[in-house]
């Protein structure tokens, strides 16, 4: 499977890289902090992502050609 490419502001290019079955991880850009910042209840009810610089992803937005599913408490993705 093909990585994901996240253009975010500053001039970020954050990626979505397959690990597995469903499940997906961002690799931030190295010019970036390296942060991302998750929204929800923790640990089991995380509704969104926003890696430095964005772009915020939310829990049923579209990804590439993928819908994110859930997000996990360590920042990987389930997309369907």
């Amino acid at each position: 499977m093909e990585d994901i490419i996240l253009k975010a502001r500053y001039g970020y290019k954050h990626v979505i890289k397959h690990i597995g079955n469903n499940l997906w991880s961002i690799e931030c850009d190295p010019k970036s902090s390296g942060y991302f910042r998750l929204i929800g209840n923790f640990p089991n009810n995380i509704v969104a992502i926003d890696p430095d610089g964005g772009p915020f992803l939310s829990v049923g937005d579209r990804v590439g050609d993928y819908t994110i599913k859930s997000i996990m408490s360590n920042g990987i993705l389930e997309l369907e």
